[in-house]
């Protein structure tokens, strides 16, 4: 009888942790931060970005988000939004209410290469939402403009669009993957990344253990862009995202899916 006891409850605790990781796969958790940006016109002080990546098979729900639309000025969708073998209709239903929310923009990740970039370039242009595959984009406040540069996914193009702009002007880049991100040499005042999907089951005491090695010491959250202690050129920071949908598996340990509502702040030293 114990032994059959010990068996119930290591099958119930096993049921009660796959819904627990269900359940963290698919909440619905807006991040709400503020950021300090660099070279960041005072016109821009305040404004809003809905950013979110990694949406792959995920449905976005409208009550979910309407309530953002008097609230968000720009979408940035950091990559795969869709995957290899996706029911194209959800794609659409996805694009079509991120870009009513606000003017949205969005790059290529790895899963967006898979599953077909012609259907993808379609459904782009049909909702409103501007591709940015190696190429750039203005976010304007009164006359001053805010560059909105697009690294498409395995590009080498990066600091050679970076370079095409004033050194005054403040850049935000979107790169799928954070390494790739890390290897541009061009300051940027942020970049908005995601791939990782944060290591999706995170074990306690191991950490994401499933991530690729080259990965952990950037899974997720905030980090300097700064080379060394000594790099006083670059001042920005990167964000890599938890993403929203999931890989594989429809579960997260520990991990729960995320999208980002980040406020746009003015240096205090730069402030007047």
């Amino acid at each position: 009888m114990v032994i059959l006891a010990w068996f119930v409850a290591v099958i119930l605790a096993g049921i009660a942790l796959l819904i627990h990781m269900w359940r963290e796969a698919h909440v619905h958790h807006i991040v709400s931060e503020e950021v300090d940006v660099p070279n960041l016109p005072s016109s821009f002080d305040g404004s809003k970005i809905l950013y979110l990546s990694d949406i792959h098979k995920r449905k976005l729900k409208k009550n979910d988000l309407e309530h953002l639309r008097s609230r968000v000025d720009w979408v940035i969708i950091g990559g795969d939004v869709a995957e290899k073998g996706i029911s194209w209709p959800i794609v659409r239903h996805n694009m079509s209410l991120l870009s009513y929310i606000a003017p949205a923009f969005a790059v290529y990740g790895n899963h967006d290469k898979r599953a077909g970039t012609v259907h993808l370039e379609r459904i782009f242009r049909d909702t409103g939402v501007q591709l940015l595959q190696d190429s750039i984009a203005y976010l304007r406040k009164g006359k001053s403009k805010l560059c909105l540069v697009g690294v498409d996914y395995r590009s080498r193009r990066g600091d050679s669009l970076l370079a095409e702009l004033d050194t005054k002007d403040c850049k935000i880049t979107i790169v799928h993957d954070p390494l790739e991100a890390l290897h541009l040499n061009a300051p940027v005042d942020l970049i908005l990344s995601g791939h990782t999907h944060g290591g999706q089951l995170v074990f306690p005491g191991f950490g994401p253990v499933f991530l690729n090695k080259a990965y952990r010491s950037v899974s997720s959250g905030w980090f300097s862009l700064k080379k060394d202690d000594n790099d006083t050129e670059q001042e920005g920071k990167m964000l890599v995202s938890k993403g929203y949908g999931t890989n594989h598996l429809p579960l997260r340990l520990c991990c729960p899916a995320e999208m980002h509502l980040i406020t746009l702040r003015v240096l205090s030293s730069e402030k007047p």
